[in-house]
């Protein structure tokens, strides 16, 4: 009697070759996402003011593009209140009134300290050519517990990736559509709490209202997770990398949350603010340190991704109840004798 012995059929090595490029193109796209944006920060259009009347701010205008290329849009305030209006409805991130004997700055970290730091620098370089000093006022800072805003900077990861989590978790380990829902439904306000708890009250990085941060942190877990979710039950395992693909590879990195959208390379800066991140950072912020002012149209956006989520996950759920409907369990015959 022989013994066949099997052994496993090697890999060919053309398959080798293209596990190896197709890892190559995968790495080096995530390297570009996310260290792309980074490396070409610089202002594109961000929106600061004048005081004074329309010559000077013509004036001070030339002397921007001069320092910074298509870098600022400008626009006048009538005097300094007005200036400091303009900042806390998020209408610009910075003022500048220029004077025969000084310049004054009114600037606000809480909406982007590179926009701040970056606004301070060209203010001292104005002042240096007129020989005059620099007065700089914060009007909404940070918390002096975090003045450079890294915790806050820190919760961009969390925040984005969050609610990809969530979908991931509930997909594989809740069975049931019903029973998804309800755990959908219950988990972003639970992480929102406390990711909003460690940055309110462990590191200090926000000094705004507990729960308005809560609401804002939820809401973005809610968009992301019901998105992702709902992909998922329509298109299987290809709609949980879709919904990765768009939170992480593309989202994150355009959120603009560790700087300013106007910081990152143009038009990317305003299409990453139709994602959950970029929207998520925007309604964080205003939430967080502008009594809500300049939030409208993040949150329509991210209430935008839950509603298409919830509708994706009811047809999804709707499609599959149909082919299990559909499918007939047959029954065991037994051959007689």
């Amino acid at each position: 009697m022989e013994s066949e012995t099997q052994t496993a059929a090697t890999t060919p090595a053309p398959k080798i070759v293209g596990v190896i490029v197709g890892l190559a193109l995968i790495v080096g796209t995530v390297t570009l996402a996310f260290a792309w944006p980074s490396a070409d920060v610089g202002p594109n259009e961000v929106p600061i003011a004048v005081v004074g009347p329309p010559e000077v701010a013509a004036q001070v205008s030339e002397q921007l593009e001069a320092a910074e290329p298509d870098g600022f849009d400008v626009t006048e305030a009538a005097d300094p209140d007005r200036a400091r209006d303009m900042i806390e409805q998020r209408e610009v991130y910075a003022a500048f009134a220029i004077a025969p004997d000084g310049v004054d700055l009114y600037t606000a970290s809480a909406a982007s300290p590179t926009v701040a730091r970056l606004v301070t620098g060209i203010a001292e370089q104005i002042a240096a050519g007129q020989d005059v000093p620099v007065e700089v006022e914060d009007v909404v800072a940070l918390p002096e517990d975090d003045p450079n805003g890294i915790g806050l900077a820190a919760s961009a990861l969390p925040m984005a990736a969050g609610g990809l989590i969530i979908a991931a978790f509930i997909s594989s380990a809740v069975r049931g559509s019903g029973r998804q829902a309800l755990a959908a439904v219950l988990a972003p306000p639970a992480v929102g709490a406390t990711i909003a708890a460690i940055l309110v009250y462990l590191l200090g990085s926000i000094e705004g209202d507990y729960w308005a941060v809560t609401g804002a942190i939820s809401l973005t877990l809610y968009a992301a997770a019901w998105a992702v979710l709902g992909l998922n039950k329509l298109l299987g395992r290809a709609g949980l990398i879709l919904g990765a693909v768009a939170i992480m590879l593309v989202g994150n990195p355009l959120s603009g949350l560790t700087s300013a959208p106007e910081l990152l390379p143009a038009p990317w800066g305003e299409v990453g603010q139709y994602f959950t991140p970029g929207a998520g950072a925007t309604a964080l912020k205003s939430l967080a340190f502008f009594d809500g002012n300049g939030a409208d149209t993040a949150l329509i956006v991210l209430a935008s991704w839950l509603a298409a989520g919830i509708v994706l996950f009811f047809l999804g759920a709707v499609r599959r109840r149909a082919g299990t409907v559909g499918t007939v369990e047959k029954e065991p015959v037994t051959a007689e004798v």
